[in-house]
């Protein structure tokens, strides 16, 4: 069968083929218009593998960026950031989702356990194949809902990425300050203990007892020294820390990245 005999075999039978056409535009069209619509809205974020540890200040090895990559996708989709969600958007407090959540569970369970998990149904966490940017997509029948949800999944991210960054450092600033209070106590002690016993004995300086005291209250305060030493290092990762997460926000790649909304 050549071309011109195709031609003509639809040209015998054009109204078949338009009627058969104009169905499935109509079909279409129906389907569209029972169907409710959706919109998507996206947002974007920078991740940063390349900032230190707050604990020992070392930084990720470019191998290890698919891990992280990974890592991340997971903290995105879960539980705590979805809690964060719902506390920003203050959906907790929606009484409509809380009499679905009855109709749906009949009370079973919690309320914010089962509106993190429906949130989380239309979120789809999706990593850039050529850079460090990970798009978090949210689909709703509200356009200005999907991107407030889309925004709020990102900002609820950055927030937990941080705690988790400060939480280790905040751990050991609280065990240095905790040991420097305790060796603070025991020197003070020390010395009021080898002042009494100066003022009741009359010793003077020399005296071989009270150089071994000496040598007590000077050990003591080394440590207290060491002490806090460490504190004020682990403080100043953590302030890092603080300041790396602020300068990705400032970055002019997330400065461009805004919410993009699609019909």
């Amino acid at each position: 069968m050549n071309l011109h005999q195709l031609l003509l075999i639809l040209k015998a039978r054009k109204w078949l083929v338009i009627g058969t056409f104009a169905t499935v535009v109509v079909l279409i069209v129906g389907v569209s218009l029972i169907l409710p619509k959706k919109y998507t809205a996206t947002a974007s974020v920078v991740i940063n593998s390349k900032n230190p540890d707050p604990i020992n200040g070392m930084i990720m090895p470019g191998t290890m960026l698919p891990t992280y990559v990974a890592t991340q996708l997971d903290i995105l989709r879960s539980d705590r950031v979805a809690q964060k969600v719902i506390r920003a958007l203050k959906l907790d407090q929606n009484q409509v989702l809380r009499d679905q959540w009855r109709e749906d569970t009949d009370g079973e369970g919690t309320f914010e356990a089962w509106l993190a998990e429906v949130i989380q149904k239309k979120l789809d966490v999706v990593p850039s194949k050529e850079s460090s940017v990970i798009n978090v997509a949210y689909a709703a029948a509200d356009p200005k809902f999907a991107a407030a949800l889309a925004n709020a999944f990102v900002q609820a991210y950055i927030d937990t990425t941080l705690e988790l960054r400060v939480e280790p450092a905040r751990r050991f600033t609280m065990l240095f300050d905790e040991q420097a209070k305790q060796l603070r106590e025991k020197l003070e002690q020390a010395q009021n203990k080898l002042s009494a016993y100066q003022r009741d004995k009359g010793l003077v300086a020399t005296d071989d007892r009270l150089d071994v005291e000496n040598a007590r209250l000077a050990d003591l305060s080394n440590q207290l020294v060491m002490i806090q030493s460490l504190s004020a290092e682990s403080m100043s990762r953590k302030a890092q820390a603080g300041a790396n997460i602020s300068e990705v926000l400032n970055n002019p790649v997330v400065a461009g990245l805004k919410a993009d909304l699609s019909r």
